[in-house]
Order: C-alpha cells, then structure tokens, then sequence
C-alpha cells in the first residue's frame, strides 16, 4: 500500500506538468493556425493574443448609420417619399454588403452617438437641409477617422430651409460647386473614369444613365486631396472647350478630411434608370465605395499593357478619292505606327493593287451590308436574317482573299448597326473584331464571347474628321489639331481608348493629312498605347481570360487569386494593390509549395503595391497572400 502511495504521489505532479505543457502546445500550434490562415501580423509575435483573436472572430466591425435628414424632409412637397425612398435604398444596399446599419436623425446627433467608435461609415442620402451643429458634429467625426458617404446637393440649405450655399464643398470635399444639371426628358449620362478603387470592376468610360428627376450636381475639384472620377459633359451634346467642361463637370469624387475619408456621389442612387446592366454598374459603384470607406484594400487589372494611361488606334476608311490613302502610308512609316483600312467589300475586286500595298502598313476590314435598322429601338426595319448574314461575311472574306492575298478578321456593317445574328455570324466565319459608328455605353472595347471564340466591338468614342472636317468646317492645322487634341486628353482622363478615325474625303486630303502625323505625336507624348486591332485584340482577349478574386482575411492579410482561364501563356499580368495607406512592413507568400513569387514595384506616393505576375501557364491559377501591418 506504502508503494502505490509514493506512486500516486509522484504521479500527479508529472500529470499536471505534462496537462500544463500540452495545454500551452496547443494554444501555440492553434496560434500558428489562425497566423496561417489569417497572416503573421495578426497575432502577436509573442504567441496568442486574445485582443487579436476577438477582432477577427467577434461581431462585424464596420458600423453604417444612414442620416435620415427631418429637415430635409420638411420643406418638401407635402406627402413627398423622396428622403424615405433614398434611405431605403441605402439600407437595402449596406446589408445587402453585409454591414450593420442604422438609421439616426439630428436627434441622435444632438446626444452625440455619431462617433467613428460607433459607427465607421456614415451615409448622408440628399440631406440638402443642415444646423450649424449638425454640420459641426460631421465634420469632428470626419477629422477623428470617420466616414462618409454623401449625395446631392449636401448642406446647402440651413435646418430651417433658408439657403445657406455651398461652403460645405468647399471644406469638406474640396471641391466648388459649378452649376445644376438641368432636368431633360431623357437620362443625363454620368462618364466614370477607370482603374480607381471606387470604379473597380466597371467598364471603364462607363456613362451610367441617370434621370433628372432632381437637380444633378456639378462641382470642380480644387484640393489635391480630392480625386475627380466622373463628369457629366456629354461630347455629343454639350458645347464649350473639353478640358473645362470635364473638369466643370464632376458628378463623382472621393477624398480624405482629416483623419476621415468621404465618397460624394452628385446624384441619388434612386435616379438610376435603364437596363439590368446599369444597376450592375451601381451595385459595383456602391461595393467600392463602402469597401474604400471601410478602409479594405483592394487589387485590379491594369487597363493598358505597361500600365499607359490610355491607348489608341488609327482607322482609316476608304471612300471618296481613294487614293489620298496614300497620303498616310509616309506619316505611318515615320512615326512607326499601323493603320486599320476600312474598305467596302463589294469593290474589293477593283482595287486589288491598293489593297496589297496597305496590308504592309496595317491589316484591313471589310464594310457589309447586313441590312438597315435606323436605330436599336427601330420596330420597323429588321437586320438580315443568320444565314444571310452568314453568306455576305464569307462573300466579304472571299473577295479580299481573292484581291489582296490576305484573309480579314474585322467587318463593319455599312449602316452601323449589328445584332446577335452578326455575331453568331462573325464567329463562324472567324471575324475577330467587328468596328462600328455607333455609340455605346463605355469608352473600351465590349469583350463578347460566342461559342469559343471572343468577338470585340469597336464603337465610337470621340469626334471624327467627319464632324471636325465636315460638320465643324475646320480648315486650319491648329483648329484641327487643337480639337483633336482635346478628345485624346479627355480619353486620357478616362483612361480608355482612342478611335482615330480617318477618311480619304476629309483628314487624309493633301492639305490637310500633316495633322494626323501632329496627332500621332501627341498621343505618344502623353503616354497612350498607340496600336493596331490585331494587337488590340490580342490584348483585350487576354485581359478578359484573367480571372482575378481579391478577399480581406482578418485586419491584416489580403489573398489574391489570379487564374488565367484562356489559352496559352500570359508573359507578364500587372495586378496593382491599393492600400489604404501604406504598410510599414508587408511580405508576399504563396498558398502552394514552388509557386513563383511575383516582382513587386512599391509607389509610396499612391500607396500602391504592383504584383508582376510572369508566365502563367494556361488554366493555371496562383494565390498569393499578402501580410501587412500598418
């Protein structure tokens, strides 16, 4: 009994050190866990850290009270919904993000709840009407690291409906106020610029439909802490010089106040009209901006290859006095550039010679006639049917077989238009691009996928020297060159693509075609892609096989997936990564064991890290993580 004593006596000591060691083993291997999945800055170096751990595992963090406005609401019409319909709206939009949201009036800013310990984000849906107070309170919570996200025409009116102006701009978005947008039976055309964190994911160019039930705002940014992202001018209605009326006219901009940060959105979400697409368009629009406040980073595809501001191509349409084409064969050679012909098909047989000499200076594009339809919404005029669409695009490509040796990828339809039988069509014979007149709704190539081949419309983005020529009656270089010029810095500020487009009747006539040589310049000065549609389209098609998916895990790692769903290898993807602000220490790793590490270039100044993601093999993906600790 005495031995079974001592060894219970001894055995219990070496129990509870081995329970102790196990015990601290398991919180140190559970820690190594969780900084695997969740980054190595989210714990502390020092082992398991329960401050860290609540953050991550406790309840959502980012708070959104929305601002019903009772004084907004009083001096409107009687019976009016339009401040229930806005707040609505945004409730609908902040837990469809899954963010907690709350509705507050100047009741709970009077108790002082509104603090960015509360609530992160704070949206402000047309509050035109604001005390000296409230307007005070806001802006204590911007300048202690709050946000807002804000519409309309904000605080221009005082909380008894008297009209106060416009000073709030100019404080707290650095930003003047320029002129209302007048109402129109039709939706007013909001431009939104490309490659920013707000217009993430959005086409770039993208001109969002808004209807002028209340007046749209226009303002000018003046602060260096504020970014313009939109504008309302439309260059096919409004008049004035470009570059003024562009920056006169910013319906979107976002900024920092202090140690705040705001999103200002020159209309209500509720005016947005159209087709399925443009509330697609919003619902990105709203994502990003709630994202940006909250202060998530994120990660996108550059538009251009080497990260240019904007791209271009040269189209020249044989017409009228066709050989003034020959003009621009010189201007082509000296400045290293190639050219798109555009020539009808049905005479393809008559100037086999021509032809044979431009496919040494570019590749060329047949026009057919695939019927007439005066616009898309034209219920009397139809498009010919597939087959006989089919018969005229193999008729055109035989021709130019037949007259020049080489086989065309691109077609134009004669009278502009082109439906889903065109593309059914296009694909079938092997059309690659087809190159159009009309108007869309972007300032980029539309990527259109049939069967398994991807088709690119080219549409009209800026004027031509039909209009500048033509219409305009320019006859002067500067006048000529000035206008042009205007158009290429105003797809500069888009950051989308240029389509010179030229004709043997106007640009390209002996007096005038030294013009085009002066605007080939510019464009290579002020940093655009200047191409051609072959490799146009080798580039657009490759950008869109690039699947990229961008996921926050935890407050300090970011995991970005990148799959190359095409065919073939991409030499080099440029991901740029947008910080809120810039991380004192980071560090990349990859999900699998020999997976390549990308180059990184760091830009401090646009607090931005750029993955150059090299050689990625067809269906291969990569997931890199990046950890970082501001």
């Amino acid at each position: 009994m005495a031995l079974k004593k001592r060894s219970l006596f001894f055995t219990l000591p070496m129990l509870l050190i081995f329970g102790g060691v196990m015990l601290v083993t398991s919180v140190l291997i559970f820690n190594y866990i969780l900084q695997g999945v969740f980054g190595s800055y989210a714990f502390s170096a020092d082992g398991f850290n329960i401050e860290a751990f609540s953050k991550i595992f406790g309840s959502p963090t980012v708070k959104v009270a929305i601002f019903k406005s009772r004084s907004t609401e009083n001096y409107l019409p009687k019976g009016s919904t339009w401040i229930q319909d806005n707040v609505t709206a945004w409730e609908n939009y902040v837990r469809g993000n899954k963010l907690e949201a709350t509705v507050i009036s100047e009741t709970d800013l009077e108790k002082g709840v509104l603090t960015p310990e509360n609530y992160q984000i704070l949206v402000m849906p047309d509050v035109k009407s604001m005390s000296d107070r409230d307007i005070l309170t806001v802006k204590e919570y911007l300048d202690k690291g709050g946000n807002i996200m804000a519409t309309g025409a904000t605080a221009s009116f005082s909380s008894d409906g008297k009209w106060r102006g416009w000073e709030y701009f100019k404080e707290v978005y650095g930003t003047i106020f320029t002129k209302e947008i007048p109402k129109i039976p039709s939706p007013r055309l909001l431009t939104l610029k490309g490659s920013s964190p707000i217009t993430f994911n959005i086409p770039t160019g993208y001109r969002l439909k808004v209807a002028t039930w209340d007046n749209l705002v226009a303002t000018r940014v003046l602060d260096p802490r504020t970014q313009q992202l939109s504008f309302w001018y439309d260059f096919t209605l409004d008049s004035g010089l470009v570059k003024e009326e562009v920056l006169n006219t910013s319906g979107l901009c976002y900024g920092t106040y202090g140690k705040g940060r705001f999103v200002w959105y020159g209309f209500d979400i509720i005016t947005i009209v159209g087709q399925q697409e443009e509330y697609m368009v919003l619902d990105n629009l709203i994502r990003n901006s709630l994202n940006w406040l909250a202060k998530q980073p994120n990660a996108f595809m550059v538009e251009w290859p080497g990260n240019k501001k904007a791209a271009a191509i040269i189209l020249a349409q044989v017409g009228d006095e066709p050989n003034n084409i020959k003009n621009l064969l010189p201007i082509l050679s000296q400045e290293g550039a190639k050219a798109t012909f555009i020539i009808n098909s049905g005479s393809a047989a008559q100037n086999s010679d021509l032809q044979k000499t431009l496919t040494g200076y570019g590749d060329i594009v047949g026009v057919v006639d695939i019927g007439y339809m005066s616009s898309v919404n034209d219920t009397v005029n139809k498009l010919k049917k597939l087959d006989a669409q089919e018969k005229t695009f193999a008729t055109a490509i035989s021709n130019f077989k037949t007259s020049s040796g080489a086989k065309i990828k691109g077609i134009s339809p004669l009278y502009g238009l082109f439906d889903d039988n065109s593309l059914m069509a296009a694909a079938a014979s092997g059309v690659k691009y087809i190159i159009t007149d009309s108007l869309t709704d972007r300032s980029v190539p539309k990527y259109i996928v049939k069967g398994e081949d991807a088709i690119l419309a080219i549409t009209k983005t800026v004027r031509d020297d039909k209009i500048i020529v033509g219409d305009y009656g320019l006859v002067d270089h500067d006048y000529q060159l000035y206008t042009y010029q205007e158009d290429i810095d105003r797809l500069i500020f888009e950051g989308g693509l240029y389509v010179l487009k030229l004709h043997t009747e106007y640009q390209l006539k002996p007096e005038y075609v030294s013009v085009v040589k002066d605007v080939i310049k510019y464009m290579k000065e002020k940093e655009m892609w200047v191409t051609n549609m072959p490799a146009l389209y080798n580039w657009w098609t490759t950008k869109n096989r690039i699947e990229l998916r961008v996921e926050a895990r935890g407050n300090s790692r970011m995991v970005v997936a990148i799959s190359n769903v095409g065919k073939g290898t991409l030499k080099e993807v440029l991901v740029p990564v947008d910080f809120t602000m810039m991380p004192k220490r980071y560090k990349i790793s990859t999900e699998i064991i020999n997976t390549p590490l990308p180059d990184v270039e760091v830009n401090k100044t646009l607090k931005k890290l750029t993955l150059k993601v090299k050689n990625l093999k067809e269906s291969e993906s990569r997931i890199y993580y990046i950890d970082y600790k501001n």
